[in-house]
């Protein structure tokens, strides 16, 4: 026989015997009266007076009912005025740039060929004024903005031809141009050599 088979049989062998007691034990108890299972269902337990709470319970006398309080009148409320249509703010306008003082710069020995002549920041000449402008540098006051890092990357987006310039200074030469201190320019290139400190 199968191991199935052997645990088939035991399993209902248990489960009649397990009938057999239960039914042997329930006529036990219940003949004598005490078997709860069947008192609880036969014989429902009377209520007790005690039992049913005050509020359930009828009473003789009627209970008198609490005035309500009156309802509060309601503020009146102003009548309401048309609403005034909002004017749109005005935008603010971008700070004039300042122009470039093209005969001051002549005046101090710079040769602008016109206001946005970045060739003549030292270091700069005419394939990285091209480079700048392609990549948004326009103007001296643009390249003043300009930190370092951020010129040394449209220099190596160039290519490897502008590795060697060095942008060190070109946006505090920017930021001289940019407000006509052409003077203070024509100085500090004295002491540069391509940008650089001699």
């Amino acid at each position: 026989m199968s191991s199935f088979g052997c645990c088939l049989w035991w399993f209902l062998a248990g489960a009649l015997l397990g009938w057999l007691l239960h039914h042997l034990l329930s006529r036990c108890c219940c003949k004598s009266g005490t078997c709860p299972a069947q008192a609880e269902s036969t014989h429902p337990p009377a209520a007790k007076a005690a039992d049913i709470p005050s509020a359930v319970m009828p009473t003789s006398a009627p209970v008198a009912e609490t005035p309500k309080p009156a309802p509060e009148p309601k503020p009146t409320a102003k009548p309401k005025t048309a609403a005034k249509p909002k004017t749109p703010a005005k935008p603010k306008a971008a700070p004039k740039a300042k122009t470039i003082d093209i005969t001051a710069a002549k005046t101090a020995g710079f040769a602008l060929k016109n206001a946005d002549d970045l060739t003549i920041i030292e270091g700069v000449g005419p394939k990285i004024n091209d480079l700048f402008k392609d990549n948004g540098l326009n103007t001296f006051a643009q390249v003043a903005k300009a930190t370092v890092p951020q010129m040394r990357a449209i220099l190596d987006k160039g290519g490897s031809r502008f590795r060697m310039a060095n942008p060190g200074t070109w946006a505090q030469q920017a930021d001289l141009a940019a407000n006509n201190k052409w003077a203070e320019l024509k100085a500090l290139q004295d002491k540069l050599s391509a940008g650089v400190d001699k």
